[in-house]
Parts: C-alpha cells; sequence; structure tokens
C-alpha cells in the first residue's frame, strides 16, 4: 500500500495550520520525504509518523520555503537514535547547501549520503 501525505502545502510564509512545503511517500516499509519546508517535523510529529524512518529526503530546489525545516529535522533524526545514513538526493549543489545549513548541526549520529542531479544523471530512484 502506498500512503502519501501532504505535511506543508503554504506558500512562502508557514500559518498555524498550514505549514511549508513538504510531503511524505510510504511504500512497503520505505519513506520518502520531498522538501523539507518549516514546520515538516510538527505535521510528522501530529500524523505519528517517526523521524528516524525516514529512509532518503529529495529536494526539488533549494529555495528556503522548501529546505529552511533540514537543520532542525537532522537533529530530531538523530535524537531519534539513528546511526545508519540518510540519503539526501537534489539537484546540482545539494552538498554546498545542506553543509551550510548544517553548520548549526555539527555533530550528527549518522552520516548523510549525497546525490546530486543534473539533466544527465539517471534516476536513483527505484520503485
Amino acid at each position: 500500500m502506498l500512503d502519501v501525505c501532504l505535511l506543508g502545502t503554504g506558500g512562502m510564509m508557514p500559518l498555524p495550520r498550514r505549514f511549508l512545503t513538504a510531503a511524505m511517500l510510504r511504500y512497503n516499509g520505505s519513506s520518502l520525504l520531498i522538501d523539507c519546508g518549516e514546520g515538516t517535523q510538527v505535521t510528522m510529529k501530529m500524523l505519528g509518523w517517526g523521524f528516524k524512518a525516514i529512509d532518503v529526503i529529495c529536494f526539488t530546489h533549494f529555495h528556503a520555503d522548501h529546505i529552511s525545516g533540514l537543520p532542525g529535522l537532522l537533529l530530531t533524526i538523530g535524537n531519534a537514535g539513528r546511526t545508519e545514513p540518510l540519503t539526501l538526493i537534489g539537484p546540482v549543489g545539494l552538498q554546498r547547501i545542506v553543509e551550510g545549513l548544517t553548520l548549526i548541526a555539527p555533530e550528527l549520529p549518522f552520516s548523510i549520503e549525497y546525490i546530486e542531479l543534473d539533466k544527465d544523471t539517471p534516476n536513483p530512484i527505484r520503485v
């Protein structure tokens, strides 16, 4: 069964009941997060969907309303006891952007693996 949840659909400013862009997909025991706007953790917590179980986080682009929730989410994932690597997939420049954002979270208990996509990169996601 495929579960899809729009965690946030707000524009550029979070509102009390409308958070910034994020969607979670769960299929056959795997969890995929697409984008991670501010408020993503709040909606995940309301759903009762665990943070540690995220297998991959994909980013569509690097506007703040799609990635600003990442540093806090990474810290929460680490506090949930994750030690296995986390894969992040996004456009070219992903590693540079994430490393800048994670200056406030320098010691995570898991490593981050990066897959940067350009127009010539084969699709790394297989279902």
